[in-house]
């Protein structure tokens, strides 16, 4: 309990409240979610002067940081992003980002959730596909890197389910798997941060299927060729495996071929379990 009778956790959330407001301390402390905790009459019971600071003084150090520390942040998220626009061009990206999407939580580790889709609408139009994907790309291997471990769908079980339900198969995916269309642009980016080479700023036309997948605590990933690539998000989306056939190809693969597949994309930890398509005919 503060000075003010304030418990633990509703400090920290005035305080949240103060220094993360986009209009500064002084709009912070007039902010409704402030002051549903702590009027502005009160500041000096929780937050004293020192030498030659004020209460608000001292308040305005925490919140100068702020932008600084979310830079830093959505940088660790995002590197490639950060290495494609530049310092400058990235700093002002999270400086609006976070204008429009405040935190509201006790870490940054969520921050940069809706940092792709805040990227496809921002800056000039050129460039705007690239960005977003490249985003998406590195949201996508976040996620995988902290997705729960369960157990997975190995290659005999997978051949089994696949033997006896055939193409009413359905396959749910492992939360450490992850698969997206982008623009080859993105991916050739993140090629070049890791391996320390200048970004290529040229999108390419077209979309490649990338699967994301961890290996201990590795995140790791592989373009797909077209049909593959098709076949596995379709999968992925949940589509049994007979209409998930008829979206990836006209011409269907032959059934060695889709079976190799499976098995392939069972190794890297696609799958969690594997049923049979509901019949449509049963709900009536």
């Amino acid at each position: 309990m503060t000075a003010a009778g304030l418990p633990l956790a509703e400090f920290q959330e005035w305080m949240q409240a103060v220094i993360v407001h986009p209009g500064g301390v002084d709009a912070g402390l007039r902010s409704r979610a402030a002051r549903r905790r702590l009027p502005p009459s009160r500041l000096g019971a929780v937050v004293r002067a020192y030498g030659a600071l004020c209460p608000v003084e001292r308040l305005g150090i925490y919140a100068s940081m702020y932008p600084l520390r979310t830079v830093e942040a959505l940088r660790s998220d995002y590197p490639a992003l950060a290495t494609l626009l530049g310092e400058r061009r990235f700093g002002a990206l999270v400086r609006e980002y976070v204008a429009a999407h405040p935190s509201t939580s006790f870490t940054l580790a969520r921050l940069g959730d809706r940092l792709p889709s805040f990227a496809a609408t921002w800056g000039p139009e050129r460039g705007r596909g690239l960005r977003a994907d490249v985003a998406r790309l590195e949201r996508a291997a976040a996620a995988v890197f902290d997705a729960a471990d369960v157990a997975l769908l190995d290659a005999p079980a997978l051949a089994a389910a696949l033997a006896s339900e055939g193409e009413s198969l359905r396959l749910v995916t492992a939360p450490a798997f992850a698969i997206l269309a982008v623009r080859p642009g993105a991916v050739a980016v993140l090629d070049a941060v890791l391996e320390d080479a200048s970004a290529p700023t040229s999108a390419e036309r077209g979309l490649v299927h990338v699967a994301l997948y961890r290996r201990d605590f590795t995140v790791l990933r592989r373009t797909l060729d077209p049909v593959p690539g098709r076949l596995l998000a379709a999968l992925v989306s949940g589509l049994p495996l007979a209409e998930a056939l008829s979206r990836a190809a006209r011409r269907r693969p032959g059934a060695r071929i889709v079976s190799g597949w499976l098995a392939e994309w069972s190794a890297l930890g696609a799958f969690a379990r594997a049923g049979v398509a509901p019949d449509p005919s049963a709900a009536r």
